[in-house]
């Protein structure tokens, strides 16, 4: 019986056009074609004191 491995994805930062969102999306779909189960999650979704340097453009420091 193959195991299937479970992998979480992130990237380590929110900004728009990250290259560590870049790589996440490629490593996403690439894990996925090899049979990884893969789940993505986004920082920004939980109430972490993160940098965000789209939400200081929009409302400043």
């Amino acid at each position: 019986m193959a195991v299937i491995p479970k992998i979480l994805v992130f990237a380590g930062s929110v900004r728009t056009g990250a290259y560590s969102g870049r790589t996440a999306d490629v490593a996403q779909k690439e894990l996925a074609v090899q049979g990884a189960e893969v789940t993505r999650v986004s920082l920004a979704d939980y109430p972490l004191p993160i940098l965000d340097e789209d939400l200081e453009m929009e409302r400043g420091v």
